[in-house]
């Protein structure tokens, strides 16, 4: 699940915490709003990481068991949109953990949905 994080966010949530509690050494208030805002960030965080992970193996499972034809996406950025696979067994895919691979293809298995 630690593989879906987003360290950025993370980081900078930390940074304020961490900004934060230097601040409050300093002030005689305590600023415990602040602290619950940072809290409810992390959760928020740790959240969003639980529902990318619980996506990416039900989008497995579906490989695996040959359900579903996936329908991928994989790059893209701000100014191009992202590139589109087709994805299942039957088409020469393989897994190998959170990633679908085929020749020199990877794509993550929480970019996925049912075709």
């Amino acid at each position: 699940m630690f593989e879906y994080l987003n360290y950025g966010a993370l980081g900078l949530i930390g940074f304020l915490g961490i900004t934060t509690i230097v601040i409050d050494l300093n002030s005689k208030k305590s600023p415990t709003a602040l602290y619950t805002m940072e809290l409810i960030c992390i959760v928020a965080i740790f959240l969003s990481a639980y529902n990318e992970h619980s996506t990416a193996l039900e989008n497995i499972n579906a490989f695996k068991n040959k359900k579903a034809t996936l329908k991928c996406m994989s790059g893209g950025g701000l100014y191009t949109s992202p590139n589109t696979y087709r994805v299942s067994l039957d088409d020469g895919w393989k897994l190998d953990k959170d990633y679908f691979i085929k020749d020199a293809f990877m794509v993550r298995a929480n970019k996925c949905e049912r075709w």
